[in-house]
């Protein structure tokens, strides 16, 4: 009767352990019914119904290279399993183009725009913002790799395919292509020429004010600032009230994210609070300005503006582009046009050397037609270059050069800059801009041959 005590006590253990390893396979089994190839599919048609959720479409500010450029906004709307409208503030072009696009599997779930639309614009190795991007382009991609939603806020969260950065699709505001294109035209408040080429960020903190050079490369949308002790460069990306800066800007302690364009002031601010901003503002004169006037006419020394290479560089102003525009009509009848303008110096101040030529082409076939000289005289005063007349060799030519010469040859003289980048193809010489003191919205772009 002993044995039989412990029996039933035994059996319902034996039961009961049987009961939980059924229950366990049961579970495994509910686990692993589908095959790899059926989860694949279940999460691509996840993403695909997430892609098509929003009614009103999704936005992206794509930074493709955060150490050198900018970012871009995107507009998405995505109809189908297989097409997408889309466009952008890339350009000035804000047509909504349908593409295809397709959810594929790479190292993970990927998101790819299969069919050209506005996203390849940045991945577009024969596109770059300028020489030094050649053969790279923006450094873009058009295939993301997926990573999940925030349960937060909404947004879809990718990786770039090339370098891991994270982009994030979040929903669109009912207006958001208008917001887009009115993202563009604050971009020209940035980066308006014809107010003046001088900006300069002024940060005040805690009843300290500091003057900070402003440089802005309008192509890669990417900003440095500099002053004696202190500089720093980031990427900016345009919104409809301003621009927002990636990474942040961290200036004693205080970050500066956004600024937001002020209309009546025409400045761009940024409110840290507690008394505390930045402000960029147009300037008449450089608040730093160097002594480079006085190295362009130190040795037998050529500054020449080449119409072919320079007219479109971000440092040729918009007023100044006029003033060529201006000069080939004027040259138009006589079959020219105008080809370069070269500043000729000599220290010795040997009247033939020291000159504006201007080169003209024939405009049958573009080849040399001889050049048309304005002999000058210079001085260098409170940090400007001055230009005063001493004749031409073809005078009845003068009146045809005007829109230019007289910028040139004004009175209050050239504030002169040794910039930092290079253009194609001549980048072995230094590129030197001339600034007129009298009017700060023209400035004139030359290689350096000295």
């Amino acid at each position: 009767m002993k044995k039989s005590k412990y029996i039933i006590p035994n059996l319902l253990v034996v039961l009961l352990s049987l009961f939980l390893i059924n229950c366990s396979d049961e579970e495994n089994s509910e686990v692993f019914n589908e095959s790899p190839a059926e989860r694949t599919n279940a999460q691509k048609q996840e993403l695909k119904t997430a892609l098509q959720s929003s009614e009103t479409g999704w936005k992206a500010v794509y930074f493709t290279s955060p150490e050198e450029l900018g970012g871009f906004t995107f507009f998405f709307n995505f109809l189908d399993d297989e097409t997408v409208e889309m466009t952008s503030d890339f350009d000035d072009d804000f047509t909504v183009t349908k593409s295809k696009y397709d959810v594929v599997l790479g190292s993970t779930i990927k998101l790819s725009f299969t069919t050209k639309n506005d996203i390849h614009k940045l991945s577009d190795s024969a596109n770059p913002p300028d020489s030094d991007l050649l053969g790279e382009g923006y450094l873009g991609d058009f295939e993301f790799l997926y990573y999940g939603i925030d349960e937060t806020t909404g947004d879809l969260i990718f990786r770039t395919n090339r370098t891991q950065e994270e982009l994030r699709f979040t929903k669109a505001a009912p207006n958001e292509v208008q917001n887009i294109i009115d993202s563009r035209n604050i971009a020209r408040e940035l980066t308006d020429s014809e107010k003046s080429v001088y900006q300069n960020v002024i940060v005040t903190i805690e009843g300290t004010t500091e003057v900070f050079d402003f440089s802005l490369n309008v192509n890669r949308r990417f900003i440095a600032i500099s002053n004696d002790s202190d500089s720093y460069s980031f990427g900016i990306a345009y919104n409809e009230k301003g621009f927002t800066v990636s990474p942040p800007l961290e200036i004693k302690g205080q970050e500066i994210s956004e600024f937001t364009y002020n209309v009546e002031a025409d400045k761009f601010i940024a409110d840290l609070g507690s008394g505390n901003m930045a402000e960029i503002a147009f300037l008449d004169a450089p608040s730093n300005p160097t002594d480079d006037n006085l190295l362009v006419v130190s040795a037998v020394n050529r500054y020449g503006f080449f119409t072919e290479n320079l007219y479109s560089t971000n440092t040729s102003s918009i007023n100044f582009r006029k003033s060529i525009d201006e000069i080939n009509v004027q040259l138009a009848p006589f079959g020219y046009t105008l080809s370069t303008a070269v500043l000729n110096f000599n220290i010795d101040g040997d009247p033939v050397v020291n000159s504006v030529g201007y080169g003209l082409a024939n405009t049958s076939d573009g080849s040399f037609a001889g050049t048309v000289s304005h002999f000058v005289t210079y001085e260098n005063l409170n940090g400007k270059l001055i230009l005063s007349d001493n004749g031409w060799d073809i005078p009845s030519f003068a009146p045809l050069f005007a829109s230019l010469d007289e910028a040139l040859l004004n009175t209050e003289g050239l504030y002169v800059k040794e910039e930092i980048f290079r253009v194609q193809p001549f980048t072995g010489s230094a590129i030197f801009t001339f600034t007129s003191a009298a009017d700060p919205s023209f400035r004139m772009t030359t290689y350096a041959f000295q």
